[in-house]
């Protein structure tokens, strides 16, 4: 008996691996062209400068890894470290003799023309974060300072003056972290500053499933904050947008838990003025629905915007639940209900739910799995134009449901995605 009930555990461990994961092993392609832009008019491209029409481009990071050897070509290992490493990472799509024009015609392609890897060409790192970086008149380190004004430098000339901290999954690597921030950020137009905050999960699931990443992306939550606040103070940012995934969804929520409770005495007005967090976004959260409800009013007290996405058809939700102690997760569909209970009974007004499930009979197809919210062209098009915008809903092309703070793609949502770019952007995206 004791040798069956370890082959099941077993067996369920393997399938569990094989379903579960915040992304493959696989090398990195680059995401599906968003729906927004095919078939239409709309290029993200036309205002860069011939500088940056490039297939190389840039994103910052901050990252609690330890540092791997010199001129290793991740940069950063798998160990968690005391302090926060910031730095600035350079991304290549395409293979090196690929000319931007190619990737220009690939980004805008409604259908592949050829997969384009991306990959992590090199790191640069500027500063590291710590408590003893700040002093007691409140300044910073020549190194944070260099590394502010590095983001400055790149805030004067973007287009939309924000930051866009992404906050990944479990099971990648460092490389992964930046080059989807990378991703997010060039379909986005190369519009504003991606920032990966990488924290040091395996590349294993198992490490996930026994609890060990669990508690790694729990002890990564002060260093997230720390980051916002320093970002929030030192920056000259419009808004700092953040946008979760997975077990990120642990980080960020809890990290903004903690936020809300350091600074108690601050009135809702008070906290978005001083952090000046625009759009929130969940996407595919694997994190317990009674936790993240638990965060949800402080989270929304300090943004302008709180958006969680979910499904019926998540594989890897599904998994967690199964090997996971067996809560819903706030990702899928089954919690929808909760958290629409939840939003409207505690007055939530800045807080909506995408349940990419709905409409399906009539679209013709569902919008399934745990990569959908940045590999499905749908999805993926609100993602980019909620960051590139931070537009609430019905102005991003959604359709609202039956239930409030719900809302959907409808079988038109090609359609009004591109109006809606056109109506807001004035043509300039």
């Amino acid at each position: 008996m004791r040798h069956l009930s370890y082959s099941r555990l077993l067996i369920g461990t393997l399938l569990a691996s094989l379903l579960f994961g915040c992304t493959s092993n696989k090398a990195l392609n680059l995401m599906p062209t968003p729906v927004i832009y095919q078939n239409s008019l709309i290029d993200p491209f036309a205002h860069l400068t011939p500088e940056h029409r490039t297939p190389q481009t840039h994103v910052f990071y901050a990252t609690n890894r330890v540092p791997k050897p010199p001129n290793h070509e991740s940069g950063y290992g798998n160990n968690l470290d005391s302090i926060v490493h910031l730095g600035k990472a350079t991304i290549r799509m395409g293979s090196p003799d690929m000319e931007w024009d190619d990737l220009h015609e690939s980004s805008l392609s409604s259908s592949e023309i050829s997969p384009i890897p991306i990959e992590l060409e090199e790191i640069n790192e500027i500063a590291i974060l710590s408590v003893q970086n700040i002093t007691a008149d409140n300044s910073v380190t020549p190194e944070l300072q260099a590394f502010i004004d590095a983001i400055n430098a790149e805030l004067a000339v973007a287009v939309d003056k924000e930051i866009m901290v992404y906050v990944h999954g479990t099971k990648v690597d460092f490389a992964n972290a930046t080059v989807l921030t990378a991703e997010i950020d060039h379909f986005a137009g190369r519009d504003f500053v991606g920032l990966a905050f990488a924290w040091p999960s395996h590349q294993n699931i198992l490490f996930y499933l026994s609890g060990t990443d669990v508690r790694r992306a729990l002890n990564s939550t002060r260093d997230l904050q720390s980051l916002l606040v320093l970002l929030a103070e030192n920056t000259d940012a419009k808004h700092i947008n953040i946008l979760s995934y997975s077990a990120g969804g642990r980080v960020a929520s809890k990290a903004l838990f903690e936020m809300r409770q350091d600074f108690a005495a601050l009135r809702p007005e008070e906290l978005k003025e001083k952090f000046r967090l625009g759009a929130i976004v969940f996407a595919a959260a694997d994190v317990e629905v009674d936790k993240f409800l638990t965060r949800l009013p402080a989270i929304s007290e300090l943004a302008d915007q709180v958006v969680i996405t979910v499904t019926d058809d998540d594989n890897a939700l599904k998994a967690a639940k199964k090997f996971m102690h067996g809560a819903v997760r706030a990702g899928t569909s089954e919690a929808e209900i909760l958290e629409e209970y939840f939003i409207v009974d505690n007055q939530l007004s800045n807080v909506e739910i995408i349940d990419v499930s709905r409409g399906q009979e009539i679209r013709g197809f569902d919008i399934t799995g745990h990569h959908y919210w940045y590999r499905h062209p749908w999805m993926s098009s609100d993602i980019i134009f909620l960051m590139r915008t931070n537009l609430p809903p019905h102005r991003r092309g959604l359709s609202a449901t039956e239930l409030e703070g719900i809302w959907y793609l409808a079988e038109d949502y090609p359609e009004k995605i591109k109006n809606a770019a056109e109506t807001e952007l004035k043509g300039q995206w």
